[in-house]
């Protein structure tokens, strides 16, 4: 038998289904605890056609992906502070040479808003920059809690994909990264006996509300803690 073939009877295998590869580190982690790693995206990103307001004070942007999708309008907000929401968000922005002037302790859009607020002044002009499927809690939440002019601009949708019964049936763990990965592994919950990690509260509730069990949460809210929380399960 080849060692190929021996190695991938006598390791599991997760299955990730966030936008975004793995690093080769990341993968290299998995591996040397015989876990391999099959990416396949369940959502799918289309750029759509927006206009920020005019003289916005801040500007939210909520993804990896929103920072992609604004960086031409980065120039003319030299004077417009920017939060993100988490390490990976800031990340991306400051590859686009810009600070984020503001990052919660926690990677939601629910701390963002609650930590954000003591900073804004009233009749500041405010601006959530984000993909159609982002929740709009955090966004009423802002709306409701400060005399500012609180808006939101659209610059991504996202569909879903299909994800092949047969990576569910072979998974001994599946990578939930967002609401919308557990809309659409929920219909398919039949095919697998994976154990459900996600990478945070936001998609644990959705996991939960869907019925998707064995459930593991990472404590940390990035790909990294996903990856940790496995790890810690595989030394139980």
């Amino acid at each position: 038998m080849k060692f190929s073939h021996l190695y991938r009877m006598t390791c599991k295998r997760l299955v990730l289904t966030g936008s975004r590869r793995p690093t080769s580190e990341q993968v290299e982690r998995l591996t040397a605890q015989r876990i391999e790693v099959i990416h396949h995206p369940v959502i799918e990103t289309i750029p759509v056609d927006f206009q920020l307001p005019a003289g916005l004070d801040w500007l939210i942007v909520t993804s990896p992906t929103g920072v992609e999708r604004i960086q031409s309008e980065l120039p003319s907000l030299q004077h417009t502070k920017i939060a993100v929401v988490g390490s990976k968000t800031a990340a991306a922005l400051i590859k686009q040479g810009r600070t984020p002037d503001f990052i919660p302790s926690a990677f939601t859009g629910d701390v963002l808003v609650e930590e954000l607020r003591p900073l804004l002044r009233t009749g500041q002009r405010i601006c959530f920059a984000r993909g159609n499927r982002s929740r709009q809690e955090p966004l009423e939440r802002l709306k409701n809690a400060v005399a500012a002019e609180v808006s939101e601009v659209i610059t991504y949708e996202t569909k879903l994909r299909v994800i092949p019964p047969d990576l569910l049936q072979q998974a001994a763990y599946i990578g939930l990264q967002s609401p919308s990965a557990v809309e659409a592994i929920a219909p398919l919950r039949q095919e697998t006996a994976a154990t459900y990690v996600t990478i945070g509260p936001i998609t644990e509730q959705a996991a939960r509300r869907f019925g998707l069990t064995p459930l593991l949460v990472a404590a940390v809210y990035t790909l990294d803690g996903l990856i940790d929380c496995i790890l810690e399960e595989e030394l139980l």
